[in-house]
């Protein structure tokens, strides 16, 4: 600080720059030492309060230099002079000398009490010093007694390892399993009474025998000699085991089939000190093995019958719905139909549908209970949907002389889902809230959203409600409750296990609530709302200029199909939209109009007299590359991918909705015109 100020006092006096030299060199050291002291006050022994007061001054000392100086620079020598005058520096460069004197003062009188404390320190060393002689020898009878003891525990542990030894071969003399133990010369030192009856070797004349004379082990189907696995723990220091279909040879040359596994006898250290030798007779086993395999052939002969009794079925009771659902579309869009029965024939095209899933349900419940659903997804008005399931058990409803009650208050009302899937879950459950309503009982459907925007659809019934052990099985396939309801109300007690699956498949929710006996019951269907009814709209447009697009005239199709009424209400149709429709029901007749003529497309049935529709495809893809689509009631996972694999470009399963059986014949004969090729499979 003093060269600062001599730095100072020279520019001040001359206004020469030069002055002020040692003024610049001192101001980056003070810095630096106020740095070290505000980081190091601590280790330094400086207290907090010395440390803060010490760069308060100096900091202001320095702020009072660098006016002075400013003031010299910018008003001249008179200006810096009086403020010098006022002394400001000196009181401050005073408080500086204080608080250093006081601190050097503390830290001698720290420096004086630290000596004296290592003179008492000093004391106190001679002290501990005879003290640790006295634990020393303390320590060192102590030793003795312990090693004394430990000489005792070791006699005793000799004891105890010969008793473990005898009490060792009792128990492996007692186990079932057969076991032979060597020493390190693979020579035999203990065999139970098993391994005498596995092997034919008495324990007297196999003891101190190398193990490959009693222990002698083949190949089954080779009879190759199999190395011993004595022999291989040796070798490789770890548990080994014989691979399948090994034989031992017995004493009198029969042969038993064997599973065996040799294991390392390891001592403290961990070296090897012999093997353990445990095997059984197999004989029995491989028995039951021959045996599980024959049951398990059996259950798989049924299996398959089972699955082609199934798509069986799910042919049988799909075909029928075909020409049903076609004509109910066809009057749907007619301009002919008289307007009080349109809303007539959209409840039985809907209902036609519906009873379609059903069957899927029905016909397929292991795929629903493993996740594995087919869905079709598109913008769906759930509020819609309420009202259909509504008018649609509007029969029951009114037979028992229920009160519905709605309050669809949700704003986001529109959901991604497949909609017959979605009036299915709901059907099943305003059915069940019907069945288990009284008779004058009351039924409420709520819709609304929750705070992450979610739709919410209770359905609220004041019906015989859902007791508490009940509650948590509510959703597990053919679970009625208690015998008393399922003999009551009837049922297979499928529908809100199926329910459940499809809501979790759309990505929501379904719960169940109920303050128990005579109390009623609520279930909530949870689903992710679209944002807007923009969304709907958009997806309906795009779906409809996809279905309506492209250039029918002129387009022919091949249609196959031996059910007749399907036959003539389809044909019909694709006709009325402007196709070339040639219709056959055989194989044989199909093969020969494909190589007669030149389809656009070709629409086959799968199950045909002479044949399936896999044969008829595989012999249309030896010559022609037509687009084909497979229209059939065969749904089941490994049918569909037959079908591609054969060589269809598309599966639509009946009864086949109209407006996706145009969209698809629009997509594969646009794509077949504006380019020669098409993938196929």
């Amino acid at each position: 600080m003093k060269d600062l100020e001599t730095g100072q006092r020279g520019y001040l006096l001359t206004g020469n720059e030069n002055y002020l030299a040692p003024y610049e060199r001192g101001l980056a050291e003070i810095k630096s030492n106020l740095q070290y002291i505000t980081e190091n006050s601590k280790a330094e022994g400086l207290s907090s309060d010395d440390a803060a007061r010490l760069i308060r001054l100096t900091d202001e000392k320095l702020d009072e230099l660098k006016q002075a100086i400013e003031l010299r620079r910018t008003q001249g020598l008179d200006a810096a002079l009086a403020f010098v005058r006022t002394n400001g520096g000196k009181h401050l460069m005073d408080a500086i000398r204080l608080q250093i004197a006081a601190t050097i003062s503390r830290e001698d009188s720290a420096l004086a009490a630290s000596g004296a404390r290592a003179e008492s320190l000093e004391d106190y060393r001679d002290i501990i010093f005879a003290v640790l002689s006295i634990l020393i020898l303390a320590i060192l009878v102590w030793a003795y007694s312990q090693i004394r003891e430990e000489i005792m525990r070791r006699e005793a542990a000799l004891l105890d390892a010969r008793r473990q030894k005898d009490l060792f071969e009792v128990t492996l003399a007692s186990i079932g399993d057969a076991v032979i133990v060597t020493d390190t010369n693979a020579q035999i030192t203990f065999m139970n009474s098993t391994a005498e009856e596995v092997t034919g070797w008495s324990r007297s004349d196999a003891l101190n025998q190398p193990c490959g004379s009693v222990f002698k082990i083949v190949q089954e189907g080779t009879r190759a000699t199999v190395e011993s696995p004595v022999e291989t723990v040796f070798r490789l220091g770890s548990i080994v085991g014989l691979a399948n279909h090994t034989l031992l040879i017995r004493k009198d040359g029969s042969e038993v089939p064997i599973d065996d596994s040799g294991s390392p006898i390891r001592d403290s250290g961990g070296s090897v000190r012999g093997v353990v030798l445990t095997f059984r007779d197999f004989t029995a086993h491989r028995a039951a093995e021959a045996k599980l395999r024959e049951t398990n052939d059996a259950l798989q002969a049924a299996n398959r019958a089972k699955d082609q009794f199934m798509a069986a079925l799910s042919h049988e009771l799909r075909t029928p719905l075909t020409p049903v659902l076609a004509t109910l579309m066809t009057w749907e869009v007619s301009d002919e139909l008289p307007p009080a029965m349109h809303s007539g024939v959209e409840m039985l095209r809907r209902n036609v549908e519906l009873e379609a899933r059903i069957i899927d349900d029905l016909l397929d419940l292991t795929r629903i209970t493993k996740g594995k659903l087919s869905l079709n997804p598109e913008a769906v008005d759930a509020h819609e949907l309420v009202e259909n399931v509504i008018a649609m058990h509007r029969s029951e409803i009114n037979a028992k002389h229920l009160t519905m009650y709605r309050e669809l208050e949700a704003k986001r009302y529109y959901v991604n889902a497949d909609s017959a899937r979605l009036q299915q879950v709901f059907g099943n459950i305003l059915n069940n809230a019907i069945k288990f309503a009284g008779s004058n009982g009351h039924i409420r459907i709520v819709t609304a959203n929750d705070p992450a925007g979610n739709l919410l659809i209770s359905f609220v019934d004041d019906g015989i409600g859902i007791a508490a052990e009940v509650l948590d099985r509510i959703f597990t396939p053919f679970e009625q409750g208690t015998d008393a309801i399922t003999r009551r109300y009837g049922g297979l007690g499928l529908g809100l296990a199926v329910s459940k699956s499809l809501v979790e498949a759309h990505g929501g929710n379904l719960s169940a609530t109920s303050a128990g006996h005579d109390r009623g019951s609520t279930f909530t269907v949870m689903l992710p709302s679209l944002e807007s009814a923009a969304d709907a709209t958009a997806t309906r447009v795009r779906t409809n200029r996809a279905g309506h697009g492209g250039t029918r005239k002129g387009i022919s199709i091949l249609f196959v199909e031996d059910h007749q009424d399907t036959a003539e209400v389809m044909s019909g149709i694709l006709r009325a939209q402007g196709y070339e429709v040639q219709t056959c029901a055989t194989v044989a007749e199909a093969i020969r109009l494909a190589r007669e003529n030149n389809f656009d497309l070709v629409l086959s049935d799968v199950g045909l007299p002479d044949g399936s529709g896999v044969d008829l495809i595989r012999a249309i893809r030896l010559h022609s590359s037509v687009p084909a689509i497979a229209l059939t009631g065969f749904g089941m996972d490994q049918n569909v991918a037959s079908f591609r694999e054969a060589g269809f470009n598309l599966h639509l399963t009946k009864p086949v909705n109209l407006q996706r059986l145009l969209i698809a014949i629009n997509d594969l004969t646009v794509i077949r015109q504006s380019a020669e090729t098409l993938p196929h499979g």
